[in-house]
């Protein structure tokens, strides 16, 4: 069984908000699993003064993460427009596509850069999914995910995690990253372990969120 590990980086701690997955338990929403582009591909394109900078906090920021940053409440609509203009979008790649996290705290929201899927691009979706278990570590009380692809599932997922080893698959719902785990190796065989520092009612919720319908 190979492993998606959570990269905890200052203040990027990749848990997930009760409150925001509970909306979904039980509703019909789109979850995509998505490449991203890294913090540094996106800044590195830009100059000191870009008022991107002004916009959003990117200290403590992990340099190889999909994560950009938080931008306080207040801001979050001049850097959405600020980000989707064509003086900003002409300095980065043309398939970069920016998302905020699903959950947020009362005073600040993160940014998310992920990437568009090209015609060719391996395409996973909820309808990929056969199975969805919980796993408890005994030892250390821990809890994990455990996903097994359909079978074409897993083909497509074997490609898009063959492309990206050591970058970070966004799982996207309604436009909106839920999760963003660091992707250690490439995985075959449709079968998938997602660890992180989850709680009991998160990690069951997170399942709720992520297991096909019934057919």
């Amino acid at each position: 069984m190979k492993t998606i590990k959570y990269v905890i980086v200052g203040v990027v701690v990749l848990s997930l908000s009760l409150s925001n997955i509970s909306k979904l338990w039980g509703q019909e929403g789109s979850i995509e699993f998505m490449e991203t582009y890294s913090c540094f591909e996106v800044t590195s394109n830009l100059d000191p003064e870009d008022k991107f900078f002004q916009l959003i906090d990117i200290n403590h920021v992990d340099p190889e993460s999909s994560f950009l940053g938080k931008c306080s409440h207040e801001q979050t609509s001049e850097l959405w427009g600020y980000i989707h203009s064509d003086v900003f979008l002409s300095k980065l790649p043309d398939d970069i596509r920016f998302a905020w996290r699903a959950q947020h705290d009362d005073q600040l929201q993160s940014l998310f850069a992920l990437k568009q899927k090209g015609k060719s691009d391996p395409v996973l979706d909820q309808a990929d999914i056969h199975k969805v278990s919980v796993q408890k570590d005994k030892l250390n009380d821990s809890y994990s995910l455990q996903i097994t692809f359909t079978e074409d599932g897993a083909k497509e997922w074997e490609i898009l995690t063959g492309n990206n080893v050591g970058r970070d698959i966004a799982i996207v719902v309604d436009g909106k990253v839920y999760s963003a785990p660091r992707l250690i190796e490439q995985i075959k065989h449709g079968d998938c372990s997602i660890s992180g520092n989850f709680n009991e009612n998160e990690i069951f919720r997170f399942k709720a969120l992520l297991e096909p319908s019934p057919r």
